[in-house]
């Protein structure tokens, strides 16, 4: 399962007369949200790099595991040319849609842009793919 790349959030500082807790009958201020709000902008989000590593690391994996089974589809249907590399694109776009699914969606959680899971490593399962549809093609249509 993917970690979360965001970091926790800072430590907390010492209270001010607008980060108190608003008394009781009182509306709540809307400067102390808006506060939050700007902090955020300002600063902007952490992300945890070991958790951003794994992840990479993880979906390297997975791209090969798909260029694996692609392979093996390509050459057990006998596909030659451009309709092998379709074969692969098409499993290995699928099995993106999986991992994207997997993370409830929510991508940007796990990886800096959400184009991460659809586009980084897509060729990181090539040469897997290349070795098993020869290897595949061989041992069921030529031997």
């Amino acid at each position: 399962q993917p970690f979360c790349t965001k970091a926790p959030p800072p430590a907390p500082r010492h209270p001010s007369n607008s980060d108190m807790a608003p008394k009781a009958g009182s509306r709540p201020d809307a400067s102390a949200t808006k506060g939050k709000v700007q902090q955020k902008e300002e600063e902007g989000e952490f992300l945890f790099i070991p958790a951003l590593q794994h992840n990479m690391r993880t979906l390297g994996q997975a791209r090969l595991f798909s260029g694996v089974m692609a392979g093996i589809v390509a050459g057990l249907l006998k596909c030659e040319g451009l309709s092998g590399i379709f074969v692969f694109i098409v499993i290995t776009a699928l099995h993106s849609a999986m991992i994207f699914l997997k993370m409830s969606c929510n991508v940007t959680r796990h990886f800096p842009k959400a184009s991460s899971v659809l586009l980084n490593q897509f060729a990181s399962g090539l040469m897997p793919f290349i070795l098993f549809w020869i290897m595949a093609f061989d041992m069921v249509h030529i031997f």
